[in-house]
């Protein structure tokens, strides 16, 4: 579901249906330098292949606002914890931030081998390397 408010959170919209590509918990969203919108947030939609994993979803405001599916979404970091198929698996609380060269670092916490207990692990991406290796896929 998405709710917005545009005074501050003095008043809020209706609450929408959110597009399957953002269905999770733990959101955190940061705006790269064209104006795109990054969402990175623990995955939690039933028949997703990155199911209880770190993800990034990229798109624009408006696709967010209206239910659309955005431009792409990738998986970041795997959860390589063991926990049954109907359990949470428990990573996510993300951090986001935007370097001043474009460049994001997503943050979160999970298992990262086996057998690990859980560690704090930041990834680093680009949107022009998204895009590009998007583009590879697609073909």
């Amino acid at each position: 579901m998405v709710i917005t408010s545009d005074d501050e959170g003095q008043t809020w919209s209706e609450c929408r249906e959110a597009a399957a590509g953002v269905t999770g918990d733990r959101h955190n969203l940061a705006y790269a330098p064209d104006g795109r919108l990054v969402i990175v947030f623990r995955d939690t939609a039933l028949a997703s292949p990155t199911k209880f994993n770190f993800v990034a979803w990229v798109g624009t405001y408006d696709d967010l606002v209206n239910g659309r599916e955005g431009e792409y979404r990738v998986l970041l970091l795997r959860h390589q914890g063991n926990f049954p198929p109907d359990e949470y698996g428990d990573c996510g609380y993300a951090g986001l931030e935007v370097l001043p060269d474009g460049t994001f670092v997503a943050t979160t916490y999970l298992i990262h081998k086996p057998g690990e207990e859980h560690s704090v692990i930041s990834v680093r991406f680009n949107l022009t390397e998204l895009d590009t290796h998007v583009a590879k896929l697609q073909k």
